[in-house]
């Protein structure tokens, strides 16, 4: 993770991949980097050089566990084809659009 402090945003602000930063149903990007802290998994994923952070559920990180994935940092390198999906936000009592992992290559 970025060293933070009170004197810079740097490290700070995150640009974080959501549904509707996708163009199509699907797309590919590339992972540049890992971050795993406390049980959470970000993956550092860029497209056309815009960097975004995706914040991996449980489905996700199980995803690539089942597709040879043997430890985090073996993602970084790989391209990621993501699909939009519905999914129940159980905060908002309703279905929302999220983002599913489809293929690593």
């Amino acid at each position: 993770m970025s060293n933070t402090s009170t004197e810079s945003w740097d490290g700070l602000l995150k640009n974080y991949l959501k549904a509707e930063n996708l163009k199509a149903d699907t797309e590919i990007f590339a992972c540049v980097d890992v971050e795993v802290e406390n049980n959470e998994m970000d993956l550092i994923l860029e497209r056309n050089e815009v960097k975004f952070v995706f914040s991996l559920n449980t489905t996700n990180k199980v995803f690539l566990k089942n597709n040879e994935i043997a430890a985090p940092k073996e993602v970084i390198g790989k391209k990621i084809t993501l699909k939009k999906v519905r999914v129940f936000n159980p905060s908002l009592k309703k279905e929302v659009d999220g983002l599913r992992i489809e293929r690593i290559e």
